[in-house]
């Protein structure tokens, strides 16, 4: 009997294979889309939130938030605080005091980082936010070290008050840590304070205020202008009434004995052009 033979059946080649690239080209083409688009809108908001969370997930375990409670491990001295630098003696101290100052961050000084401004009464140091602080934080770069130390080298020869004031600009901030520029220009100023005081500047002297957006020095028209008004100020001052016996919001007779800061806004609207502050070296 004939054995019948065997027939070998090839499968079809499938024509169908194309589609699989086809839909990888598409998902590739929609993705890039995607990243165009929201590249070509940026809302400065929505950026602060997501660099916030970015640096929060990948920082480092040192630069953590302080829990709170937590032991700063600072011996604080409540001896009276001894406020001198009054009268012509005041004038001379404050002058050298400044001019201190002046040669010890002349290096920032010069980049237009740091200005020393004052008169017979009080002195003001304001130090651009870049310089001790990320975009959007409150906790000390690594930059900041060399300013802090270089002004506690100075500060700690005196025993007069230190106010230390956080601004910011205008533009919105909302994230869990900090809800409004409120929370964040009062961290940014009570980290410095922390700061000083770690450095051995008695805490008792020190004072930390937040302003959020609410006491610029230039209108929040441009970034040059938003820049400015990002800034931390620390303030020294000659009376003891101002720190420990009254509120420094009390209505004075301004004689550019106190900061125009410490003052209450003669209006809540409109900004207000910052007055010329008299340098005790001289000419404003």
């Amino acid at each position: 009997m004939r054995r019948r033979g065997i027939t070998n059946i090839e499968p079809e080649e499938s024509t169908d294979r194309w589609l699989v690239s086809y839909a990888d080209f598409i998902t590739l083409l929609f993705a890039f889309f995607v990243v165009m688009y929201s590249i070509s809108n940026v809302n400065m908001g929505k950026y602060r939130v997501l660099s916030d969370s970015v640096m929060t997930a990948f920082s480092a375990q040192s630069n953590s938030p302080f829990p709170v409670g937590s032991q700063l491990g600072i011996s604080v001295q409540r001896a009276p605080i001894a406020v001198g630098l009054v009268g012509q003696t005041g004038l001379v101290s404050m002058k050298e005091t400044a001019a201190e100052l002046d040669d010890r961050l002349k290096k920032w000084v010069k980049k237009g980082m740091i200005a020393v401004n004052g008169n017979e009464k009080w002195l003001e140091i304001e130090i651009k936010s870049k310089l001790l602080f990320n975009s959007g934080d409150a906790i000390l770069s690594t930059g900041a070290s060399a300013v802090l130390a270089e002004l506690t080298t100075v500060l700690e020869t005196t025993q007069n008050p230190l106010y230390v004031s956080g601004y910011t600009d205008d533009v919105p901030i909302n994230n869990r840590r900090y809800p409004t520029n409120w929370e964040l220009s009062a961290a940014r100023a009570a980290s410095v304070v922390r700061a000083l005081a770690q450095n051995g500047i008695n805490p008792a002297r020190m004072g930390a205020i937040g302003y959020g957006e609410f006491r610029p020095i230039a209108a929040n028209d441009s970034a040059l202008n938003r820049q400015k008004n990002r800034r931390v100020v620390i303030r020294v001052m000659t009376g003891e009434d101002m720190f420990a016996g009254s509120s420094p919001f009390v209505d004075k007779k301004v004689d550019a004995t106190i900061p125009a800061e410490f003052l209450p806004a003669p209006s809540v609207n409109a900004l207000q052009p910052r007055e010329p502050i008299r340098s005790i070296f001289g000419a404003p």
